[in-house]
């Protein structure tokens, strides 16, 4: 028997329900980030602040940045393993460069 759409829908809207809660948490604790003036410093700073997941978000934005600039469109895990610690190294050493500077050093040289 297939689920009626009233059925379908009192799912979705439990569920939502459900995860509201945790995703207004979330969002309370997330603050915008201007990649553009955030110096190497302050980017490990906040990532040692950060969960691993959002950590993980960030370096998957800085990759796609940097897909912009270079126009690489492979998404290569191994690649992106590589680059964030590269990256971390390299801030550490210059913690007054600016994290996108940086990352093009990084990213697109390799």
């Amino acid at each position: 028997m297939k689920p009626s759409f009233a059925t379908v829908a009192v799912c979705i809207a439990a569920s939502l329900l459900v995860a509201a809660p945790a995703v207004a948490a979330k969002k309370a604790q997330m603050q915008n980030i201007d990649f553009g003036s955030i110096t190497c410093g302050q980017f490990l700073q906040d990532l040692s602040q950060s969960s691993a997941e959002d950590a993980g978000v960030v370096m998957m934005w800085i990759d796609g940045y940097l897909s912009g600039v270079s126009g690489d469109t492979v998404l290569n895990w191994k690649d992106l393993e590589k680059f964030s610690s590269n990256l971390a190294a390299y801030c550490g050493e210059k913690p007054t460069a600016k994290v996108l500077d940086a990352a093009e050093a990084v990213g697109i040289s390799q």
